[in-house]
């Protein structure tokens, strides 16, 4: 591959030898063959699925490869793009895995990228890149493809997915516990929706995989500094318990002739306030401290210091 007219804005010398993961190889079939172009070419992918007719439709499969594992599917597109990927395949559901399954397959990633609408398997994927402290990111689409988000989690980062999305961990374990399930369908969500919000995904990928590298791709996620929840809305329509938050936090007025939709925000911890974090504390050794109606986080590094917060109660 000849990635001449790209080499100044990605450092294509470091992508040739990364290593990423893929947990669901459906949605995110674009995004990963994406990453190829972009200089990739090592992937290990996990879906337990097969390719079926609707899936033509609104993911980038093809219909000749119809009831095949989607990881094959995925994989013979891979190897379409540039036949000179090493692409292993996993027809199995990460949360069934041991841990020490997922140390052998996906332990040595520079990447693990959670694309499924499962959030069983998001949260572990949480778990997966605290414990191994391997750079992760997560994609989804929101019911019906009116809007989407994109997550990303790094070891310099204190806000891990857990942490941002606490609210939504709270209402799934209190569904499970009566046998609901609350992952959304994905009726609705069309390739449309699915490659606008690859494209961010693929962008922050690339971000993370290249970081301090002199060019406008290595210097994004320093842009950014903490802020690593971004949310897109695509269709004008949507919003968040009759709100739209992205027009509220961006301060556009109701009236506005500009602001139409495809608009998008990246923020730190949106859901500010919902300490502790039962993964944070499991997996880094992070304590939570409460000082009257403040939760504060304490991490391995700064325990010495830990006597002059105030002798506040562990929450």
């Amino acid at each position: 591959m000849d990635f001449s007219r790209i080499d100044s804005v990605i450092d294509i010398e470091r992508m040739q030898c990364v290593e990423i993961t893929v947990f669901g190889a459906g949605g995110s079939a674009g995004l990963t063959n994406s990453l190829v172009r972009s200089g990739a070419r090592r992937f290990n992918l996990f879906d337990p699925d097969c390719v079926t007719s609707s899936n033509i439709a609104r993911q980038a499969h093809d219909a000749e490869f119809l009831e095949t594992p989607k990881v094959e599917a995925l994989a013979a597109a891979l190897y379409r793009t540039n036949p000179d990927v090493d692409v292993r395949r996993f027809v199995r559901d990460i949360t069934t895995m041991t841990d020490a399954e997922i140390d052998e397959a996906a332990g040595a990633s520079d990447l693990l990228i959670n694309a499924t609408d499962s959030f069983r398997a998001s949260a572990r994927g949480n778990e997966i890149a605290l414990r191994l402290g391997i750079p992760a990111l997560w994609v989804g689409l929101y019911p019906k493809g009116l809007a989407g988000e994109v997550i990303w989690w790094t070891p310099q980062i204190d806000a891990c997915h857990r942490c941002l999305c606490a609210k939504r961990y709270a209402a799934h374990e209190q569904a499970a516990a009566t046998g609901r399930s609350l992952d959304p369908s994905s009726d609705g969500c069309t390739i449309f929706d699915i490659t606008l919000l690859d494209s961010i995904a693929g962008m922050i990928a690339v971000s993370l995989l290249t970081q301090g590298a002199n060019n406008r791709f290595g210097c994004l996620i320093q842009q950014l500094n903490d802020r690593n929840f971004i949310q897109v809305q695509i269709d004008p329509s949507w919003n968040f318990n009759g709100r739209n938050p992205i027009r509220e936090l961006l301060g556009v007025a109701s009236d506005s002739p500009a602001f139409f939709a495809w608009n998008t925000i990246v923020r730190s911890d949106p859901d500010r306030g919902q300490l502790p974090c039962p993964d944070c504390e499991r997996f880094r050794g992070h304590r939570f401290v409460r000082e009257g109606d403040v939760t504060r986080r304490i991490k391995p590094d700064d325990l010495p210091t830990v006597g002059a917060i105030g002798g506040g109660d562990v929450a």
